[in-house]
């Protein structure tokens, strides 16, 4: 069984989606289960993880009740304030969604370099952890080691990594420190890495599927073939490559550096860390 552990859906609009700017043209439309569903089974997936695209709980609820209609999405990763003083019980009233896996906040946006110093924040990614939701980590390549940090005091928290923690692929600027950074949340046995969201980090138009290999390797030398897993980041991917071209990258990637492990990357891996 295949699964998309990374991908998103949204009825469009402007106000809503203003991260969509003129470059990203093409995502200025809805995407809908039945798109998802056409694009997964024309490439050979069953099953996927659908990922919040903006921050409000309206969102989530509405990706949960999407989740109901078709036996194609086993999980939503939503999200939630989780600095609210009323967090407790909103996850109270959540308990009844059974394919609410996880939340993710969009750490990257956030301007203060304190924010996963917080608190506040803390004590929800504490609550999240003790009542066994997973964490979907979205940062910039230069937040890690704030990452780091933020993780060390959630021991109990599963987390992991989306789209490598987004490195310059297209320069290869600072590699040798995303490398480093990386290593140090990989000693963290409770997390895991997404291959996915790369080749938005690239040249959009001119990149080569040799200009990934660096990372891929880093991720898989670091992480093990059990602890990553393959995401497409549809439809943002659509700006810089389709689904065809986003999955061949992976894929043969895995034939030629992990043949073995391509059921664990492309499925097994995430069933496990979702706890679908």
């Amino acid at each position: 069984m295949y699964i998309d552990a990374h991908h998103h859906l949204w009825n469009y609009d402007p106000v809503e989606y203003d991260w969509i700017d003129d470059s990203m043209a093409i995502l200025k439309k809805d995407f809908l289960i039945k798109d998802l569903e056409k694009t997964l089974h024309h490439n050979g997936f069953s099953s996927s993880i659908v990922v919040q695209a903006r921050q409000s709980m309206e969102e989530t609820l509405w990706l949960l009740t999407l989740a109901e209609q078709t036996n194609l999405i086993k999980g939503v990763v939503g999200w939630i304030d989780l600095k609210s003083d009323t967090l407790a019980q909103q996850l109270d009233e959540l308990a009844k969604y059974k394919k609410l896996v996880g939340f993710r906040h969009v750490i990257q946006g956030e301007n203060d370099p304190a924010f996963m110093q917080n608190p506040d924040f803390i004590r929800g990614l504490q609550m999240l952890a003790d009542r066994g939701y997973r964490y979907d980590l979205l940062v910039f390549a230069h937040q890690l080691p704030a990452a780091a940090e933020m993780l060390a005091q959630i021991p109990n928290l599963h987390v992991v990594i989306d789209h490598i923690a987004k490195p310059d692929i297209k320069s290869r600027s600072d590699f040798d420190t995303w490398q480093q950074n990386m290593a140090v949340l990989a000693h963290n046995a409770k997390c895991y890495c997404k291959l996915s969201g790369m080749v938005t980090e690239a040249d959009w138009l001119n990149w080569h599927s040799d200009d990934f290999h660096p990372f891929m390797q880093t991720v898989l030398d670091l992480f093990g073939q059990d602890r990553i897993m393959f995401g497409s980041d549809w439809p943002v991917c659509l700006v810089a490559a389709d689904y065809d071209q986003v999955k061949s990258l992976v894929l043969d990637f895995i034939n030629v550096q992990a043949p073995d492990a391509k059921e664990l990357i492309l499925g097994q891996n995430a069933h496990k860390f979702y706890q679908l």
